[in-house]
This record gives C-alpha cells, sequence and structure tokens, in this order.
C-alpha cells in the first residue's frame, strides 16, 4: 500500500492523471502477483521461508547477493525522493533533494544502529498511515471531484483519515479474508461517503 502515494510523486506530473493512475495500478498489482507466485513457489519447493537463503540454496550465488543489493538501493532511493518532495510540499525554503540526501544519511545510521532482523511491526504502521490517506484521496479526487489542495490541513478528511487508521488497527487482529489494507479501505470509503452524504444536509 505505501506504493500509492509513493508513486504519485513520480506521476504528478503527467498529463493523462486518470491513465497514469491506472497503469500504475494496474502493472504494480500485476508485477506484484508474479513477485508473490514466485517467493510463494520457491517457499514450498526448498521449505526454506529465508529468502536469502532460497536464493543462496537455488545456486544464484553472487548473482543474488547483487540482487539483493540493487533492490535495497532502488526502494530506499524511491523513499528519500519522496521524502524530499513530500517537503517540499509543506516548505519551498529547503531543496527536496537535500533532504532527501539528509533521509538517506539518517536511514543509513538507522540501519546501523537498529536491529532490522524483523520490521514486520513497522511496515503495519506505516500501511496504517497510509491505507486510510489514500482511500481518502482517492474518493475526493476521483468519485468526488474534488481539490483540496490549498487547504493546510482539512478537518473532516483528518477525521475520516483518524477513523481508517484505528480500524486499520483493529483489523491486524482479526482474520480477514480481505485482509487488513482492503477491509480498511472499504470502512474509510464507507464512512467518507456517508460523511459527505451527512454534512451536505
Amino acid at each position: 500500500m505505501p506504493w500509492l502515494p509513493l508513486i504519485s510523486d513520480y506521476t504528478r506530473e503527467a498529463k493523462d492523471k486518470k491513465g497514469t493512475s491506472l497503469t500504475s495500478a494496474v502493472v504494480y498489482t500485476l508485477v506484484s502477483i508474479w513477485m508473490y507466485v514466485i517467493g510463494l513457489g520457491m517457499a514450498l519447493i526448498t521449505e526454506e521461508s529465508d529468502m536469502g537463503l532460497i536464493m543462496l540454496n537455488s545456486g544464484l550465488g553472487i548473482r543474488a547477493i547483487l540482487i539483493i543489493i540493487l533492490s535495497t538501493v532502488t526502494t530506499t532511493f524511491l523513499d528519500a525522493y519522496s521524502a524530499g518532495i513530500s517537503f517540499e510540499s509543506l516548505t519551498n525554503k529547503i531543496a527536496g533533494k537535500n533532504v532527501a540526501l539528509v533521509v538517506t544519511i539518517i536511514g543509513i545510521v538507522g540501519a546501523m544502529l537498529f536491529p532490522m532482523d524483523d520490521i514486520t511491526d513497522f511496515l503495519y504502521f506505516i500501511g496504517s498511515v497510509f491505507a486510510p490517506m489514500v482511500a481518502v484521496q482517492i474518493i475526493d479526487f476521483f468519485i468526488l471531484g474534488k481539490r483540496n489542495i490549498d487547504n493546510a490541513f482539512h478537518s473532516k478528511n483528518l477525521i475520516v483519515w483518524l477513523v481508517g487508521f484505528v480500524t486499520y488497527r483493529i483489523f491486524l487482529k482479526l482474520d480477514l479474508i480481505l485482509g487488513s489494507t482492503i477491509s480498511c479501505i472499504i470502512v474509510v470509503v464507507l464512512v467518507k461517503v456517508l460523511t459527505e452524504k451527512i454534512l451536505q444536509k
């Protein structure tokens, strides 16, 4: 889910907003499904859950290390760049590339100082922040046709987001068929639509 706001930093200048968004969503979904199929298939065949060991046991050797390094570097670049762009949306006093550089340095230091063996809880936290946020943005932009870019804070949307955040955290403890992310988005959509209808009356 965090890819949604992340990809927006790269597609924001596109002329065809809807076409670009649809293309990004479809391609990312297909690639992700293929990635999951490969990962699950390799785990079932090798009876191993550590992807690093799976690649080494598959005879990839140095190529496995290069794949891991390159995938980490490219992902980190995307995150750092997004942090810079996000900072520029708050203020233009500091260049986004400088913020991205600082974020990269902080990330490197953090990776060296803090244990990175299991960051599952952190990833779930990111999901609980971004899933409801993106759901609100999609509804406003694509369904309701609203543009709130001139508002520093939109109290109504912040409340809907908070409801989504809490809902996501609750859903994490439940064994839902659709998972916590999709289920949270559905709840946010319903809350957002109901909120719009109630406040318009």
